[in-house]
């Protein structure tokens, strides 16, 4: 599926040069993989129109804790980190560790984005004006 998702941004992009494409290519991948992995963003399923790979209402990722969901990763917010405040409301504990595990979900978030954003800094540097638009309409640069 990425392979096909890739192969028709290079076709858009109208990227000739494979030297030139590898190098576009591979900064595309780690944009789509920090999206992928960033608590509440969406990953290659959500540029390809799929919609997000799970999670539940709530207070729950919408899986019993240790579970791999539907796609065996943990999309959109599935993290340790989300896990541990969900049990925390789900077992009633102190406020006091409910905001500290707010707190480092927070923590966890500001250093997703900022990897997230570096990496679409450094895809940006490789584009086109044109490529570049066509990078935000698949939702790879905001």
């Amino acid at each position: 599926m990425q392979a096909r998702m890739l192969a028709g941004l290079r076709e858009r992009m109208e990227v000739k040069d494979d030297e030139e494409w590898k190098l576009i290519s591979e900064r595309i991948t780690k944009v789509a993989e920090l999206r992928r992995s960033a608590p509440g963003g969406p990953g290659m399923g959500m540029m390809m129109g799929r919609g997000p790979g799970g999670g539940g209402g709530p207070g729950g990722s919408g899986r019993e804790e240790g579970g791999s969901g539907r796609g065996g990763s943990r999309p959109g917010g599935g993290s340790a980190e989300m896990t541990a405040l969900a049990s925390a409301l789900r077992d009633k504990l102190p406020d006091a560790e409910i905001k500290s595990r707010l707190d480092r979900l927070r923590d966890q978030r500001k250093d997703s984005e900022a990897k997230l954003a570096r990496a679409q800094e450094e895809l940006r540097a490789v584009l086109t004006m044109r490529q570049e638009a066509m990078a935000v309409m698949a939702g790879l640069l905001p």
